[in-house]
């Protein structure tokens, strides 16, 4: 297993409507990636304009290989017109 942490931040004027789109449309794509165990969005508390998504999956061929699934094109095209930037995306591996 191994956890990936993604930080974007979100144009202040756009947030609200950010978090609708990932609920209602981007999290239920994420459900469906090959090797995805669990993906989870948390919201800044001193920054609300940052959105971590911290994702396990099986292996990290198993993220890499999902960015190639229509499904991840889909979940990236309805968010990147939200993003003011990003953060490096990491992965950790259990102790």
């Amino acid at each position: 297993m191994v956890l990936e942490r993604a930080e974007i931040m979100i144009h202040e004027d756009k947030i609200d409507e950010f978090i609708e789109v990932l609920a209602t449309k981007a999290l239920p794509l994420a459900s469906q990636y090959a090797g995805c165990i669990s993906f989870k969005a948390f919201r800044g508390v001193e920054e609300p304009n940052n959105i971590m998504l911290l994702v396990e999956w099986v292996s990290v061929e198993a993220h890499l290989a999902s960015r190639q699934e229509p499904a991840h094109a889909e979940f990236r095209s309805l968010l990147t017109p939200y993003a003011a930037g990003a953060k490096p995306t990491v992965h950790f591996a259990p102790l």
